[in-house]
């Protein structure tokens, strides 16, 4: 059932129940744009503190459901606040990404990771940050070689983001994060650049420089390849995806 959502827009209803964790949840957000809301049921009610409190009995088959409102047990609660409007969707902003001009055809709700395929091999690109719809770009041109690129929206950035040591963001704020990973003795003109903000008016400029490359949305069951000399773009101009979640409850849109 899941991978079978690859590729299929879903219209025509009024809400989208996900049964999993927070993948089964990423992926079905793929097949949404602004107008369908989305409600995460964990199917493993286990929550990320019940698993440090057993590490010696730890399972990495679990699922912490971050973004998942539900589980079995309360599933019937939270659907009558839904559908008695006591419980308000959230309105999240979304990655966009431009692969040589043309718009990939997943947005992004948690992070992008580009890299080459090989996670051995070292990653190369360049990049700038420019205003949208301004090709000149506001910041130095950025070489560097790494283990990759990886840019987060506010909601991922608890994940893969705060693991490599960004910031965790405001759940609603409009602006991306980037980071280089593990560079590679990078210039000392850019090590103030290898980190950063992409503001609601930027785009992440980026021009790929390996004869392979690929960008992995969400985890790793959708990606796309790249190619050297390729031009990837990153901003928030996606659609937002509007999401019930256990910080959404009290909030009025």
């Amino acid at each position: 059932m899941r991978d079978e959502l690859r590729g299929c827009p879903i219209r025509d209803v009024d809400l989208v129940v996900t049964i999993g964790g927070d993948g089964t949840l990423l992926q079905a957000s793929h097949c949404l744009d602004s107008s369908i809301p989305v409600v995460g049921v964990n199917s493993d009610p286990t929550r990320a503190s019940e698993v440090e409190e057993n590490l010696e009995e730890f399972d990495a088959t679990r699922s912490t459901g971050y973004l998942c409102a539900a589980n079995a047990d309360n599933f019937e609660q939270v659907l009558d606040e839904i559908l008695d409007g006591s419980r308000k969707p959230l309105v999240l902003n979304r990655i966009l990404t431009r692969i040589d001009g043309m718009n990939f055809t997943y947005p992004s709700l948690n992070d992008v990771l580009l890299s080459h395929p090989n996670p051995a091999a070292v990653s190369r690109c360049s990049f700038s940050i420019r205003k949208a719809g301004n090709d000149e770009p506001t910041t130095s041109v950025v070489h560097s070689r790494s283990s990759g690129l990886r840019i987060c929206s506010a909601a991922g950035s608890t994940a893969a983001m705060a693991s490599a040591g960004g910031e965790i963001m405001d759940f609603m704020s409009p602006d991306l994060q980037y980071m280089i990973r593990e560079p590679i003795r990078p210039h000392p003109l850019f090590r103030d650049h290898l980190r950063g903000w992409i503001r609601p008016d930027e785009v992440l400029n980026v021009q790929w420089g390996c004869r392979q490359g690929v960008l992995h949305f969400d985890g790793s069951h959708v990606f796309q390849q790249v190619k050297f000399g390729s031009v990837i773009e990153f901003s928030s101009n996606a659609p937002p995806l509007k999401i019930f979640t256990n910080f959404s409850k009290n909030v009025q849109m």
